[in-house]
C-alpha cells in the first residue's frame, strides 16, 4: 500500500479549506468596506441635512424664492453624490470579483496539479502484473482529466461573460 497517496489526498482536502476559507475571508473583508462606505455615506447625509434644514429654514420665511433654489441645487448635488456612491460600490465589487477569480482560477490549478500527482502516485504503484488494471486507469483517468480540464475552460470561458456583463452594467451606471 502506498503511504503518499493518503498524505496527498490529505494536502489536497487542506488546499480545498484553505480555499473555502479565503473566499470567506474576502467576502468578509467586502462587507466591511461596503459596511464602512454607508457609515461614511450616511454620517456626511445626517450633517448635510442638518446644515440644510437650517439653512431652508432661514429661507423659507424671508425669502422664498431663495428657498426654491436652494431644493433645486441640493437635488442636484444628490444626484451627483448617489452617482459617486454606486461608483463606490461597483468599484468594490470589481475589486471583489477580481480577487474571487484569481483565488478560483490558483485553486483550480492547484487542484489538477495535486489530482495530476495522485493519479500518477497510484499508477506507478500498482502491482507487477496488472496489465489491465493499469490500463484501465491510464483511460479512466485520461478520461476524467479531460473532462475535468473541459469543464475548467467552460467555467473560465463563463466566468469570463459574467466579468464582461458586469463590467458593462458598471460602465452603464457611473456614465449615467
Amino acid at each position: 500500500m502506498n503511504t503518499q497517496v493518503p498524505e496527498q489526498v490529505a494536502t489536497a482536502q487542506k488546499v480545498c479549506v484553505e480555499a473555502l476559507y479565503g473566499f470567506f475571508s474576502t467576502g468578509f473583508a467586502t462587507y466591511e468596506r461596503l459596511v464602512a462606505l454607508n457609515l461614511q455615506a450616511t454620517k456626511a447625509s445626517i450633517l448635510e441635512n442638518e446644515a440644510l434644514a437650517s439653512e431652508a429654514l432661514a429661507l423659507s420665511t424671508s425669502d422664498p424664492q431663495s428657498f426654491f433654489e436652494l431644493q433645486s441645487r441640493q437635488s442636484q448635488a444628490a444626484t451627483k453624490k448617489a452617482q459617486a456612491y454606486w461608483q463606490h460600490v461597483n468599484e468594490i465589487a470589481a475589486e471583489t470579483r477580481n480577487q474571487l477569480l484569481a483565488s478560483n482560477e490558483k485553486l483550480a490549478g492547484e487542484y489538477v496539479r495535486g489530482t495530476q500527482v495522485i493519479i500518477d502516485s497510484l499508477a506507478q504503484n500498482l502491482p507487477a502484473g496488472n496489465e489491465a488494471i493499469i490500463a484501465f486507469w491510464s483511460k479512466g483517468f485520461g478520461a476524467m482529466w479531460d473532462a475535468g480540464n473541459a469543464w475548467h475552460e467552460q467555467t473560465k470561458a463563463a466566468a469570463k461573460e459574467a466579468v464582461d456583463v458586469i463590467d458593462k452594467a458598471r460602465k452603464s451606471v457611473a456614465k449615467a
